[in-house]
């Protein structure tokens, strides 16, 4: 028994985040482990170079735009407070021609404690009057100096002018006063334009390298699901709808490719750059870093509320989407019917209710998601406020540099990016998990016979031996009971019954399709387990009732990539009378038979399924109702040429039409599910038997005409 396929339910999510998923992904992931690591090394340079900015920002505004030095009063008297903070910073202070008056300088007022400072200046000793430094190192310097004589104050090396007084130098003089602070200020400019250039770059070359082990794990990925399904048994195609599998192969590691592209190394990125920030922050102001997280709680509270909900509302919509898929998938297949029976205007209404069932849930996540981008932005907006509220108060204070709140605000800014992603993150993070789980139970499915085999015989000898066989496909009901019969080497042997008698179930116990329950069935007196499947098919033929064509050409339908002998495509295709009709069509053995061999009729395509199957020359050839399709003229050249082509072939016939099978050795007829009679078609006639019966009931009317009218006047 195989398990259960519940998990290839498309509504189903998993969970959100699932470590278990996520590891069962790395062993996919482990061959490019070269390109994730240089990809993460970019992303860890971009976070950098994204923290950068702001700083620099920072650097320009206090250290060349804002620049100035501060005038300091010392009286004779003061409180023993006033004296210490004199002393403290009385090597730094800058002499002018008063002796009771002198300068700080930029630097010194950087460095200065606030707290101190907000000490001086309510002590008095501190004005709020601002001058501006100025070292001359050229003529030109101390020419602008001589004509500007009565704004400069001279102060050792260095002259002072008041910042409220620049104005009224010419523009020229002004770029040349300050050619220093716009130097640097250039200088900062160029080195942002060189990191956002070097980010663009790590950028493409980061996007390029993920893409490269994402691609190449979705290939690995498909590949090996691809190849696990080819393992797995028929029985599991029988309870899988083919579509599903093909989502599995599509859109599901579609899915993961999209997380592990565009998710997980950037949700990594955004809590480094998270991390960052907070330490920034941190480290520029602990007061005013402190005040901003206020806003955390509450964000953290909302993305909960939001996860919670979005997961419900994204389950809905998948759920929905399952059903309207599964509605057309059904409808669109069976749209003759649906014509024949006038069922449009039903299924119409049908679909409208799904429709709308799918619509309302779509509204739904949108009321979510728009309640919950608008909060984010409402949040980054009131810390935004609260820091220009408070910060600007503490920049008058002079308790933090304009700098200092022009940086937090810009790191602000970017706390709150990563959260307004959340929400798409979020879709294809809880997406690609279920995309997972579904993927990774299909690959944890059993798909190998339940028996290992151990025969790796070259070639067949055709005799054939069924003990004691029964079979069941659900496990409950029984198909076939203790069936039991031999087919010799070379034997033509015609398998009869009615319908559901449990013909055809035999042949694809024979090909290892299925297992039975109970019994054996023996190839040249080896277990069937034992055989090794691929050899065993490799010389069994089969030819089946309703042929499957696919979408090449005649001659590659036939060979199968077997071998491509071309000569022998013909040879076999003139054997089954092909060769007729394959030469009216219009490129001959070239021609496109389409999906599924939509181009050619029924009778047309058995007769290439019959091609296919002799093209290997198998050493046994299973025929189930091989000549249903075809018309009796078709037929009677097939019988003549199968007459060659059974000698030295072991041959098993299912037929309904009892006249394909005179020719039969041994004919075994089957009831239920067990084996009624076996003879050659004379010896059954005369037993008048269930074979007899059968017999009747297809020939009574040509056999008697005259009798099968009486009967129906009466």
């Amino acid at each position: 028994m195989y398990p259960d396929f519940g998990y290839m339910e498309e509504g189903k999510l998993g969970k959100p985040y699932d470590l278990k998923l996520i590891r069962g992904l790395g062993r996919f992931l482990s061959p490019y482990k070269k390109w994730i690591g240089i990809s993460l090394l970019f992303v860890l340079t971009m976070i950098a170079l994204d923290l950068a900015i702001p700083y620099l920002t920072k650097e320009a505004i206090d250290r060349y735009i804002l620049v100035s030095s501060r005038e300091v009063y010392v009286g004779q008297k003061g409180s023993t407070e006033e004296q210490r903070l004199i002393e403290r910073y009385r090597s730094f202070f800058i002499p002018t021609q008063d002796k009771e008056r002198f300068l700080l300088s930029p630097e010194v007022v950087k460095r200065m404690d606030r707290r101190e400072m907000s000490r001086f200046q309510k002590a008095g000793l501190l004005t709020e009057k601002r001058y501006y430094p100025f070292l001359p190192s050229t003529g030109r310097d101390l020419e602008l100096i001589a004509k500007y004589s009565s704004l400069f104050e001279k102060s050792g090396d260095y002259y002072f002018i008041p910042l409220d007084r620049i104005k009224e130098m010419e523009k020229e003089d002004r770029i040349l006063l300050r050619r220093r602070d716009l130097q640097g200020v250039l200088r900062l400019v160029v080195l942002m334009l060189m990191i956002m250039g070097l980010h663009f770059g790590l950028n493409f070359f980061q996007v390029y390298t993920m893409e490269i082990a994402g691609q190449r794990m979705m290939h690995e990925l498909r590949l090996q699901v691809y190849t696990h399904l080819q393992t797995l048994p028929t029985s599991f195609f029988d309870k899988t709808p083919i579509g599903r599998l093909v989502t599995r192969l599509t859109n599901d590691i579609q899915n993961v490719h999209d997380m592990f592209t565009s998710v997980l190394v950037y949700l990594f990125k955004d809590l480094l750059l998270l991390f960052g920030i907070i330490s920034l922050l941190l480290y520029l102001h602990l007061e005013l870093a402190l005040l901003s997280f206020l806003v955390l709680p509450l964000i953290f509270f909302t993305t909960f509320l939001f996860s919670h909900r979005a997961r419900e509302a994204f389950r809905e919509i998948r759920f929905k989407i399952a059903q309207m898929n599964t509605f057309l998938q059904e409808n669109l297949s069976g749209i003759q019917v649906i014509q024949l029976f006038r069922r449009e205007e039903e299924q119409g209404r049908r679909f409208q209710k799904i429709n709308q069932d799918h619509y309302q849930a779509n509204l739904r996540q949108i009321s979510i998601y728009a309640f919950f981008v608008p909060l984010v932005e409402v949040l980054s907006s009131g810390a935004i406020g609260l820091l220009i509220w408070y910060g600007g108060g503490k920049v008058i204070q002079e308790a933090i540099s304009l700098g200092v709140l022009v940086a937090f605000l810009s790191y602000i800014r970017m706390f709150f990016q990563p959260i307004r992603d959340l929400s798409e993150k979020y879709n294809v993070m809880q997406s690609a998990m279920a995309s997972l789980e579904r993927i990774f139970g299909l690959l944890e499915t059993v798909g190998k016979e339940r028996f290992p085999s151990s025969f790796h015989g070259s070639s067949l000898k055709g005799k054939i031996d069924f003990r004691r066989v029964s079979f069941s496909y659900d496990g409950k009901e029984r198909i076939l009971q203790e069936v039991s019969f031999s087919v010799e080497e070379g034997e033509i042997v015609a398998l009869v019954g009615p319908t559901g008698a449990g013909k055809t179930s035999l042949l694809l116990l024979l090909e290892k399709f299925y297992e039975p329950q109970e019994g054996s069935i023996l190839i040249d007196g080896i277990d069937l387990h034992e055989w090794d499947s691929r050899t065993l098919r490799s010389q069994i033929g089969f030819v089946m009732q309703d042929p499957f064509l696919f979408s090449g050409n005649i001659i590659e339908n036939i060979h199968l990539g077997n071998g491509k002998d071309e000569e022998r495509v013909r040879e076999v295709a003139r054997m089954v009378k092909a060769d007729e009709f394959i030469q009216r069509l219009p490129k001959g053995y070239d021609t496109m038979v389409g999906e599924g061999g939509e181009r050619l009729s029924a009778g047309e395509r058995q007769l290439l399924a019959f091609a296919r199957a002799l093209y290997q020359d198998p050493k046994i050839l299973l025929l189930d109702e091989a000549t249903s399709h075809v018309d009796p003229e078709t037929e009677y050249w097939i019988q003549e040429g199968l007459k060659v082509l059974f000698k030295n072939r072991t041959v098993l016939v299912v037929a309904h039409r009892l006249t394909t099978i005179h020719h039969a050795d041994r004919i075994v007829v089957l009831h239920k599910g067990r084996v009624r009679e076996i003879g050659t078609h004379t010896e059954l006639i005369k037993k008048k038997g269930l074979y007899f019966r059968l017999y009747q009931l297809q020939f009574a009317s040509s056999i008697n005409p005259s009798s099968n009218e009486d009967k129906e006047r009466g």
